[in-house]
């Protein structure tokens, strides 16, 4: 049953467990008698709040915000009228009553129950991220033991309870706190040997936010999907069993997501069922995260490029020839860390590299909204993510460098001026980035194209707007924004700027000048600044725009030549008789594309892909 909007809105009283879910609007909740969620507590007003539908959305608003006990705290703030974000839980007191919300897409009611009694059937948990560990989930009268033990501060300290998402300072827990003199002498259970806490030295002083991960910047893994940092004990597991089915945040096509509190005696998650759970998820997106994700680093390669600048065939190409070329001159493995979440790039390679016609070689321009994307919540909103590919690296010697990388095939308006928002982050990955990639399109630059005006390449021909400056200024101003960076400062990290498309235009460097890199399973850097110097030159004689702002982004940038065809396109009719211009794949032969991406190695993982000077 919809509340607001395809929206469902449920309730869950944490003291003792009583649930509800609203079936219209507004939605009441009080002591009295007549209210939707009636309250057995003398602290609470008969009529005390109330949720309600607006024509801006859902709000919350206390029925008698003169009484000296009318006022809510939500979210851990004292407040008589504020929104609910959708698709979000919010925390609640009302006199001495703790209650949980949610707005959720999911519109079966067992679903909703099912997140209310994980709440409710939960312990109460000790926010870690301000230092302070609880071993174990705790009854309320250990929470207090608990903070005389850490010394914590109530004013700063969130506890959750159970499975929720928010929580509420222990501050106001302490509303429940038996006054001393009562306090019996066993109300502390004994019931588990465990202690209930390990003691800290410090508590953080700032106060959190009211989220149980309150510190997206810091943690000891980044998520590939959504660039957002956690710990190890932050991680949320995936349900199994078919009754869970329906995620609060995911939708209802989505098994649950929660934060395990059983194990089996192989350390495995056990579901509500008890059903061991084997796939690991994000805290902050939710999106499973790849086999294996805490046994390697995870190298972020961002690939920035204009639209139709050649991104996804570079990509496709670039994936091709690494896992030849670095088993083959390196000795390391290049395989496929995540079958189901590669499929897409998996797909296209086969299509390209599999292919009889130009036709059936063609790849589709990336859509801003298309396949290589996906829904997911970020920063309490629903955003369009770019899918990661993900690969994983192993060298024969040691296992101490290896590693995984992470590519994107990003829509290139997703670079443009504008593109980048809270609502729209979908390219934020190059503020994580260990490396990045700008794909330079010579094709559609005016310069290049008047000086191979001669050339029978019909991407000269083609009618497309040169707006790669601006594209390489306006990551600039991301890279050092996210970072919060000066307009001086510089970033340390590789930038490798790879003009591609070269088999239209090496003639003008000669390419017999172009030395090969790769030496007797190590990279050359003598050739590898050779060939930059060479490529940097011709870039400076078309294009020094692009070089001034390469160089004021990184200090550690490099120049390349890379072709992913290594032939002239040709055009083609599709079967809706649409001209395109696309490969010959009995032609296909790229030129030096891995290149790039095996100095990038270099630079981040030397282990694996050693160099000389």
């Amino acid at each position: 049953m919809a509340f607001a909007h395809k929206l469902s809105f449920g309730v869950i009283n944490c003291l003792n467990g009583e649930f509800k879910q609203a079936s219209s609007s507004p939605f009441v909740i009080g002591s009295g008698s007549d209210s939707d969620l009636v309250i057995q507590d003398d602290s609470v007003l008969d009529q005390h709040c109330l949720v309600e539908k607006t024509k801006k959305g859902i709000q919350i608003r206390s029925i008698q915000a003169e009484h000296p006990d009318g006022s809510l705290m939500l979210d851990g703030k004292p407040t008589t009228l504020a929104p609910i974000k959708a698709r979000t839980e919010h925390s609640l007191q009302i006199g001495r009553s703790f209650l949980i919300l949610v707005t959720t897409l999911t519109s079966k009611t067992e679903n909703l129950q099912r997140w209310g009694m994980d709440i409710a059937n939960g312990g109460w948990i000790i926010n870690k991220s301000n230092k302070a560990a609880a071993t174990r989930p705790l009854d309320i009268l250990e929470v207090f033991s608990a903070r005389d033990t850490m010394g914590l501060d109530p004013n700063s300290t969130p506890v959750f309870k159970g499975n929720s998402q928010v929580g509420f300072y222990l501050n106001q827990l302490m509303a429940l706190e038996p006054e001393k003199e009562h306090l019996p002498d066993d109300g502390i259970s004994d019931s588990d040997e465990d202690p209930v806490a390990e003691r800290v030295d410090e508590v953080s002083g700032s106060s959190p936010s009211m989220t149980r991960f309150i510190d997206a910047d810091s943690g000891e893994f980044t998520c590939p999907t959504c660039w957002l940092k956690f710990d190890r004990g932050d991680v949320m597991h995936v349900a199994v069993h078919d009754s869970l089915f329906g995620d609060p945040l995911l939708g209802e096509e989505q098994m649950q997501r929660f934060h395990a509190s059983r194990f089996n005696d192989r350390g495995q998650a056990l579901d509500e069922y008890g059903i061991p759970c084997t796939e690991i998820a994000c805290p902050h997106c939710r999106r499973t995260l790849p086999p294996g994700f805490f046994d390697e680093p995870h190298k972020i390669f961002s690939i920035v490029g204009a639209p139709q600048s050649g991104k996804s065939y570079y990509l496709t190409v670039v994936i091709k020839l690494l896992q030849t070329t670095l088993f083959r001159k390196f000795g390391v493995v290049f395989r496929d860390a995540d079958p189901a979440g590669n499929a897409p790039i998996n797909e296209m390679k086969s299509h390209l590299f599999s292919a009889q016609t130009s036709s059936q070689a063609y790849l589709t321009k990336t859509q801003l909204e298309g396949a290589m994307y996906e829904r997911l919540p970020r920063y309490d909103r629903m955003v369009t993510l770019p899918k990661p590919f993900i690969f994983s690296l192993s060298g024969a010697e040691s296992d101490e460098e290896n590693c995984s990388v992470v590519f994107y095939d990003n829509a290139g308006e997703h670079f443009q001026p504008g593109q980048d928002s809270t609502n729209s982050p979908g390219a934020q990955h190059i503020a994580s980035s260990d490396a990045i990639f700008f794909l330079f399109d010579p094709t559609i630059n005016p310069d290049f194209r008047r000086s191979l005006a001669d050339s029978d390449d019909p991407q000269f021909k083609s009618q497309v707007s040169d707006q790669q400056d601006v594209i390489l200024a306006e990551t600039e101003v991301r890279i050092k924004r996210l970072l919060g960076l000066g307009r001086r400062e510089k970033v340390d990290i590789p930038l490798s700027i790879i003009v591609g498309k070269c088999d239209s235009w090496i003639h003008k460097i000669g390419e017999d000048k172009l030395r090969d890199p790769i030496i007797d399973g190590t990279l050359d850097m003598a050739a590898i600044e050779d060939n930059s110097s060479l490529v940097r030159e011709l870039m400076e004689e078309y294009c020094p725009y692009i070089v001034a702002n390469a160089e004021r982004i990184s200090s550690d940038v490099c120049y390349f030549a890379a072709s992913a065809f290594g032939h002239t396109p040709i055009t083609f009719e599709d079967e809706k008789g649409v001209t395109r211009i696309g490969p010959d794949p009995k032609k296909i032969d790229p030129m030096y594309a891995e290149i790039p991406t095996l100095w990038a190695l270099s630079r981040v993982r030397p282990g694996l892909v050693p160099s000389f000077q």
